[in-house]
């Protein structure tokens, strides 16, 4: 009866495959028959599957075990072991998934449906090359995977989760290896197999973008520190990677035409008779697959718990940076003093710049010190100013332990912030810095305030300004540069005043030091002029003794005095004529000045955005000055306190130059208001008056001493 039915059946596509054999040229009646010639045949090929699968059933009853009542198979939960012969006749068939990757399978080559499928595979692999690119271009030399500084326990939770759901998310590469299984048994016997060519290049085109769609998941995870954006990136990587299931979805439902959405709804499958041997491979295959896609899943997890590991420990941050403040300043900070009393000052917030360097953490972020002005090692003895994460108000904050914005502990700003950042989750100071203004304390909240913060760190020559090399990313500068990067150029060994060319400032040397061979104060050097006697008119801006006398008929001391005589006071204290010299009239009244003024130092030296130009006892070197500990805020080098900021004279303009040669200068008048007793409310700047010592901007009161070669 079976054989019958058989012969029937091949006798009736006997006669349509006559028509089936000219397929070229045909009119769209003749195509519609040859498609229901190949959905007969298909049925054909399913009628001959299911006769077998009977066939099949009744072989394995036995003899004398059944009865016209009972049913062909009286156990359907234990089926009993097929033979041989079973097995070599039932088929076995895996339909092709739904994907234009399945039209370069079942369609002939340069076929529109081919086309289409290729043209699927060229969007998603094109737009994933363009994500990966975009996130490598992230990356530095020392951070090539452009990882965050740092990300909160949140984040962190989130990456971990985004990278199992992405694996679990990606289908192309297990489809992918199954086909290529599938293709390599199938049964082409019925005449109704798949080109292994074509298969094999829709499976390398799934590996392929599947194999892209984790590379780019994995770095745009680990940049990511929001959690909101690696779940918005997971889902966005799954669209683009899923793009021909789209594309197959239209076709199918014939938006882009019939012949289209004919090719989408045909039946796709393979045909497999599962022999001993086949049904052993089809074993391994799924064993593969599942060690494939585990392996997968533990090499992103295991690749994101070491950058952690290495991101936690400070890796991709800079942890050695230079903080530059403006030329700001309060008037009224309150200073904690060693006894525990508390006193105002000025507070100059340039003299906190230099380097902060990376020491510990702060409510769970890094906490950077400020380090000594010579060469940035930690203070010994001074008590160093901090930029930390202040939780409460989740922002970054500059503060001191020692300075307060009242004597009233009930009146302190959180975390004691002179300067704060606006809210953040950021862990790199820098980039806070770079994308955002902050705000300073000025006696109020001074909102819109730029900082200057950039890394010390090197990688190569160029972050050395070719001057230098790069060791333990630190700049080694050549003999005629210094400076962090090496950006300045080794200053001159003397200098002149514009007014008295027989003033000599020269570089104090260092022969200790192990990158310069000068004093370095604020990474800048610094220069004396040593045994001077008397009032220094050749670092004024007004006369000698007989211009003097015209002004205010007093007798005055000159450069070279002998000291036997006191310097007579100025008794002009007009409060809009600044000629007179109220820096030697305060001083002048003390026995102690008298005495300085017989032979003393004067010093020019770096205060982190001026220079300042004071006098000082005699005998200052390179061996008893500790430069190490100098602090021009805790030395007093301005602070307000009346006489005890009588030792700075002179004072530039704000500059970040590496030498102070070609900088304008200015005498300071009517910086002491509280020891100035007269009758005037005096309301200046923060420095009082500023009096040129030139006549015009820009031309500069020092400059270097040109030595001859010879």
């Amino acid at each position: 009866m079976t054989t019958n039915v058989s012969e029937k059946a091949d006798s009736s596509f006997v006669e349509l495959a006559s028509i089936h054999t000219g397929g070229d040229g045909l009119n769209s009646t003749e195509k519609t028959l040859l498609e229901r010639i190949e959905s007969l045949e298909r049925s054909k090929a399913d009628t001959e599957r299911v006769l077998l699968e009977r066939i099949e059933a009744l072989e394995q009853q036995p003899k004398g075990s059944t009865s016209e009542n009972e049913p062909l198979i009286q156990n359907e939960e234990k089926p009993p072991l097929l033979t041989d012969s079973a097995i070599s006749r039932r088929a076995d068939t895996w339909e092709l998934p739904e994907s234009t990757y399945t039209l370069l399978i079942a369609e002939k080559v340069l076929s529109v449906s081919f086309t289409v499928g290729l043209v699927a595979s060229a969007i998603s692999l094109m737009s994933l090359i363009i994500v990966l690119v975009n996130e490598l271009d992230n990356g530095t030399d020392d951070n090539p995977f452009g990882l965050p500084a740092g990300v909160s326990p949140q984040v962190r939770m989130a990456q971990f989760l985004g990278v199992i759901i992405g694996v679990l998310m990606e289908e192309e590469i297990p489809i992918g290896l199954e086909s290529l299984g599938k293709g390599l048994k199938q049964d082409n016997s019925l005449g109704g197999g798949y080109d292994m060519r074509k298969i094999v290049l829709s499976s390398i085109l799934r590996l392929t973008i599947g194999y892209l769609f984790l590379l780019c998941l994995f770095l745009t995870v680990i940049q990511e520190s929001d959690v909101l954006d690696i779940f918005f990136d997971v889902l966005a990587l799954e669209f683009v990677e899923s793009i021909d299931d789209v594309i197959f979805e239209l076709c199918k439902r014939g938006f882009f035409g019939r012949v289209l959405r004919n090719a989408c709804t045909r039946d796709h499958h393979f045909t497999i008779f599962p022999s001993n041997e086949n049904m052993t491979f089809k074993k391994w295959t799924f064993r593969f697959i599942r060690f494939v896609y585990f392996l997968n899943a533990s090499l992103m997890i295991i690749g994101l718990v070491v950058l952690t590991m290495k991101q936690d420990s400070g890796a991709f941050r800079c942890k050695s940076f230079s903080l530059a403040f403006g030329d700001d300043t309060w008037e009224e900070s309150w200073v904690i003093l060693d006894d525990g009393s508390m006193e105002k000052r000025l507070l100059v917030y340039s003299h906190f710049n230099g380097i902060y360097i990376e020491n510990g953490t702060h409510d769970g972020k890094p906490k950077y010190s400020e380090q000594n002005k010579e060469d940035s090692s930690p203070f010994r003895a001074t008590t160093p100013a901090e930029i930390v994460y202040c939780q409460d108000i989740e922002s970054w904050v500059f503060r001191h332990d020692k300075i307060r914005i009242s004597n009233d502990e009930n009146l302190e700003n959180e975390c004691n912030w002179l300067l704060i950042s606006p809210g953040t989750e950021d862990f790199d100071v820098i980039d806070v810095s770079i994308v955002s203004t902050w705000s300073l304390w000025k006696g109020q909240i001074a909102i819109g305030y730029s900082i200057a913060v950039s890394c010390t760190e090197c990688n190569g020559v160029v972050d050395c300004n070719y001057h230098g090399q790069c060791n333990d990313q630190r700049c080694s500068c050549d003999d005629q540069h210094f400076g962090i990067h090496c950006e300045f150029s080794r200053p001159c060994d003397m200098l002149k005043s514009s007014k008295d060319l027989n003033i000599n400032l020269n570089i104090l040397k260092d022969t200790y030091d192990t990158n310069v061979d000068f004093v370095e104060v604020y990474g800048r050097p610094m220069y004396v002029a040593h045994n001077l006697t008397g009032k220094p008119y050749g670092l004024l801006r007004f006369g000698y003794p007989d211009d003097d006398d015209n002004y205010f008929e007093v007798e005055y001391n000159s450069t070279i005095s002998d000291g036997k005589s006191a310097v007579a006071p100025h008794k002009h204290l007009h409060p809009e004529f600044f000629e007179d010299d109220d820096f030697f009239q305060l001083n002048n009244v003390t026995p102690a000045f008298h005495e300085l003024l017989k032979n003393y130092t004067f010093i020019l030296w770096y205060s982190g955005m001026r220079w300042y130009g004071q006098l000082h006892p005699p005998g200052i070197t390179s061996t008893n000055f500790v430069e190490e500990e100098y602090h021009a805020f805790w030395y007093n080098g301005f602070s307000g306190l009346g006489l005890e900021d009588n030792r700075t004279l002179l004072i530039s303009d704000p500059t970040t130059r590496g030498t102070p040669a070609g900088v304008d200068f200015y005498e300071m008048r009517r910086r002491n208001i509280a020891s100035v007793d007269v009758p005037y409310d005096f309301d200046y700047s923060p420095m009082g008056v500023l009096v040129p010592l030139v006549e015009y901007s820009g031309a500069g009161f020092f400059h270097c001493e040109r030595l001859d070669d010879s």
